[in-house]
């Protein structure tokens, strides 16, 4: 059987060769003829000769004990019968990847893909990015969950949230180009996953560095917020991530950082300690700001009857903001009925001490006389001291 030899330009005929061209086909022939030897197998590449053409694919003899088959829909760029003949020709031999080798009877049977050929090569060069740790750019093509997809050399990659540093939503990256490397390669289990954080990190290290050394305790600072979390937010400070503690804040007590900040604003931040040898970086927005304490005598004293939301439900008692940033506590024994947290109630200033930052209230009921009794405030309503500096890797 005469055998016709595809190349990639598509220019390659049996007649009229040089001497390089017959060195060339010297050498597909020789790894035709090894391929026909060796038995398929399943998830690698095949070298393959077309046997025939018809409109539900290529017929092919890839050495197996039967003929193999390659389904249409497995040939990019064919349709139709026609559009295959134009692209193929019978005798012609080409690299085929192997899907399966037996079918439900335990019968031998291949079924093979020509789409797939190029994306199995592709794993061995994401696999050779991973051991050199380079740097490529990808496309976002999708937002789930925990992350994005993105488009490899053919692939399908993911980039975990937690490995992204982006000062965006994971649906405002779609169609964003990231620069990212290589974290887990594993072939049989179609599974890439990537990084960008490693990727911005190696790519301004010398920068972070320098801003590393040039901050000091106290300084002030500008930067965008890149990531979110439940105790606090982390702000790229010229190449470098700061974090700024939920604490830190504001002076007023914030469940989580999206109720007063977005990811990507640029927010005006203190630094509040630098620890250079674990590049770590403590940062304050609310001190920044006037402290409400140090008004408080101005505006509240003992004896006061105030109004205040419940801020914060302990197991002893509540907590109730008297002014925005100064919260007040109130025995729960003080009232019947359970307090409601959100809604507003009348309270009595029993006591205050600035210097612990404690208030204690009494609640007062409708025809209830001005009786004060104090009541302590217990340890929860003392300011809650600031947390281990942390990371954003």
């Amino acid at each position: 059987m005469s055998t016709t030899f595809l190349m990639d330009n598509d220019e390659m005929e049996t007649e009229s060769m040089g001497p390089e061209m017959d060195a060339l086909r010297e050498r597909f022939e020789n790894l035709l003829a090894k391929t026909k030897d060796a038995d398929p197998v399943s998830g690698e590449l095949a070298l393959g000769e077309i046997l025939a053409i018809d409109k539900d694919g290529l017929r092919v003899d890839i050495g197996g004990k039967s003929e193999a088959v390659c389904p249409i829909r497995e040939i990019p760029g064919s349709q139709n019968a026609e559009e295959l003949n134009e692209q193929y020709k019978v005798g012609q031999a080409i690299e085929f990847f192997v899907m399966s080798e037996q079918d439900k009877d335990n019968a031998p049977y291949y079924r093979l893909s020509v789409r797939r050929v190029n994306a199995f090569k592709n794993w061995d060069q994401v696999e050779h990015l991973k051991s050199t740790g380079d740097i490529i750019e990808v496309t976002v093509a999708a937002a789930t969950k925990g992350g994005v997809l993105v488009n490899v050399l053919d692939l399908k990659g993911f980039v975990p949230a937690s490995q992204l540093r982006v000062p965006k939503t994971l649906p405002e990256l779609v169609g964003e180009t990231l620069m990212v490397k290589v974290l887990e390669v594993d072939k049989t289990k179609n599974k890439l996953i990537l990084s960008n954080r490693a990727a911005v990190f190696e790519t301004y290290a010398a920068q972070r560095r320098q801003t590393l050394e040039a901050l000091e305790e106290g300084d002030i600072v500008e930067g965008n917020i890149v990531k979110m979390t439940h105790f606090g937010v982390f702000i790229d400070i010229n190449g470098i991530d700061g974090l700024l503690p939920l604490s830190e804040i504001s002076w007023r007590r914030v469940q989580h950082p999206s109720d007063v900040l977005e990811l990507g604003q640029k927010v005006r931040v203190q630094v509040l300690n630098v620890d250079k040898d674990r590049q770590r970086i403590s940062l304050s927005k609310k001190r920044l700001e006037e402290d409400p304490w140090d008004t408080l005598e101005n505006t509240i004293a003992v004896g006061d009857e105030v109004e205040a939301p419940i801020t914060k439900i302990l197991n002893t008692g509540v907590l109730g903001e008297l002014i925005p940033g100064v919260e007040a506590y109130c025995h729960m024994n003080s009232r019947p009925e359970p307090f409601e947290m959100g809604e507003r109630y009348v309270f009595r200033v029993v006591s205050i001490y600035p210097d612990d930052r404690r208030i204690t209230l009494k609640y007062l009921a409708d025809a209830e006389p001005a009786e004060m009794v104090e009541e302590q405030a217990p340890a929860e309503t003392v300011e809650e001291p600031t947390p281990e500096l942390a990371t954003a890797e």
